[in-house]
């Protein structure tokens, strides 16, 4: 039988970060902001020898980077925006993650029904020249020629086919309108598990001396370079005094640097929204695929399978608020009713929702509609008295690795150190082959289970079913595939001090389109008995969670 990882178990992973932050007072860096871009830019320091610790006010991996459309992606639409130099960074670091943490990211097949074969060409024509702003329809010659040089650019280690045509109709996928003269299909990357990712950094960058990340932290800054951190839980309090403060708070970036005693206007927030829908038909037509459309007004919508559900989006909402995680009506019905035109043999109602996810990118600062903002990232360099102060403002999931690359070079410039390690073409921390049958053996579960976990954790799975295996289990209610064990493992090691916490980042529980009021009922059970809290605590959290559009809809 395999042994889990030994730790004290009287403390959990969060414990043990705090208590490692009050060791390092003077770190190199301290990164505020636990999205993928400052986990990011942790891993990239850590490799290189710098003492550094990230703070997070709320959850790591609780904004925008939890809201994504799940896709390592190029960016084919940025083609037309002149971003060449974006969509050649985003297709080498979508084919990175392809290789890199093939684990949790696959090869994904997107679907083009195109409507006409030049209609919309020199509409698309005006706005690759800047001419025009206007949304228009895509054809089938602007859609051609830009495949040829999306594929161009992700030509650097090359992971994934070349697109293809489909011209007859009897060979379209079923359903789509008569109006659809061509189908064309090319390849891009689906994330399956953003959140697992982003634990995976965190864990493997805080394993090293004078490295360390705590959630759910306060802080204030005190004007002569001190930053004081309280812990809410304890109410301890400890003093930090970086040399270099990185602002990684997405859509707070504003705000962080308010609080740090600068002025200035970094960001434009941009609200998107998806919606998760149960709908058998729909993910069954969907074939694992995703389907890139136009809404009819000339803007382009995905929708997705997604384990069981099937995912649509996404809005653009501009907002000033970087709390707003409403979905109103208006985005609602957008979304269903371009969906509602994807297919003539699919209707999709308010019913089939099961959840909904919204997050705030944090474009950069500037005019114009948010649709043709720029999706480029940018550092800002500003001083907090005397404390050089970097800003991670834009960016997105595809890029993060090479967007905290850059920040950790200007971080060693600022330092006056050589970069020693390299992050391109680094495996991840899950990343390899897992002999799923050898460790249900070596663990004692069935090679269902290690297959599920392996899924979710990569070779990290050997630590989880490890410790699944020590004791005997159960599944959790309303949650296949999830079990007992595996839900206390996740409170002691990932840093889960509420039930948001576990349902929205460290489970896919929502994804599954099962949850239930009983499941969250017990997870709550389970995690107030993992962290000594009593039966209200779990109560309350539960029945707060029961209100989260974000993971039960309509409350159910």
């Amino acid at each position: 039988m395999l042994s889990s990882e030994s730790r004290d178990q009287s403390q959990t992973g969060r414990q043990e970060a705090w208590v490692k932050l009050k060791a390092n007072p003077v770190p190199d860096v301290l990164v505020i902001g636990g999205g993928v871009n400052g986990v990011g830019l942790l891993r990239d320091l850590s490799l290189n020898g710098v003492s550094a610790t990230l703070i997070d006010s709320g959850d790591f991996c609780a904004g925008a980077s939890s809201a994504s459309s799940r896709m390592a992606h190029g960016g084919l639409r940025y083609l037309e925006n002149r971003e060449f130099d974006l969509v050649r960074e985003s297709a080498r670091e979508r084919n990175m993650l392809l290789h890199d943490a093939s684990h949790l990211v696959k090869p994904l097949e997107v679907v083009v029904p195109v409507r006409h074969w030049v209609k919309g060409l020199p509409g698309t024509a005006l706005r690759f020249f800047g001419f025009s702003r206007s949304p228009g329809p895509l054809s089938f010659v602007a859609l051609k020629s830009g495949l040829l040089a999306y594929e161009r650019f992700g030509a650097i280690r090359r992971a994934l086919p070349h697109h293809k045509v489909v011209l007859s109709g009897r060979n379209f996928p079923p359903g789509l309108p008569k109006a659809v003269r061509s189908v064309i299909s090319y390849y891009d990357g689906q994330i399956t598990g953003p959140e697992a990712l982003v634990f995976e950094m965190l864990e493997a960058a805080s394993r090293i001396e004078g490295v360390t990340a705590v959630n759910h932290i306060r802080w204030q800054y005190m004007q002569d370079g001190r930053i004081t951190v309280t812990d809410p839980l304890s109410g301890e309090a400890a003093e930090l005094r970086p040399r270099v403060i990185i602002n990684a708070a997405g859509s707070a970036i504003d705000r962080v640097n308010s609080q740090l005693g600068i002025d200035a206007t970094r960001v434009r927030g941009v609200k998107g929204a998806h919606l998760v829908l149960r709908h058998p038909q729909l993910h069954g037509r969907m074939g694992g695929r995703s389907f890139y459309f136009d809404d009819g007004r000339g803007r382009m919508v995905v929708c997705m399978p997604v384990q069981d559900v099937t995912l649509i989006g996404t809005t653009e909402v501009e907002t000033d608020d970087p709390q707003d995680r409403q979905v109103v009506d208006d985005e609602v019905n957008y979304l269903l009713s371009s969906l509602n035109h994807l297919f003539d043999d699919i209707t999709l109602t308010r019913e089939h929702i099961v959840a909904v996810t919204s997050g705030i990118r944090p474009l950069q600062a500037g005019n114009g509609s948010a649709t043709q903002a720029a999706r480029d990232h940018a550092l800002f360099e500003d001083r907090a008295g005397s404390t050089p102060v970097i800003s991670l403002v834009g960016g997105k999931w595809t890029t993060f690795r090479s967007f905290a690359e850059m920040a950790a070079n200007s971080v060693l410039d600022l330092l006056g150190r050589q970069r020693t390690a390299s992050t391109a073409d680094r495996a991840y921390p899950g990343a390899g082959a897992l002999d799923v049958v050898q460790l249900a053996q070596d663990s004692g579960l069935t090679t269902q289970r290690t297959k599920e976990l392996y899924s979710r954790y990569g070779t990290v799975a050997r630590e989880v079913a490890a410790f699944c295996g020590e004791q005997e289990d159960a599944q959790v209610t309303d949650a296949p595939g999830y079990s007992r064990r595996e839900i206390i493992w996740l409170t002691r090691n990932r840093m889960t001090l509420n039930l948001e916490d576990m349902i929205l980042r460290r489970t896919n529980i929502v994804m599954t389109g099962r949850l239930s009021t009983c499941t969250l009922d017990n997870i709550a059970d389970i995690m107030a008995e993992t962290l000594g809290h009593d039966d209200l605590w779990a109560q309350t959290q539960s029945q707060g969670c029961a209100a989260d559009p974000r993971i039960l809809w309509n409350g159910k």
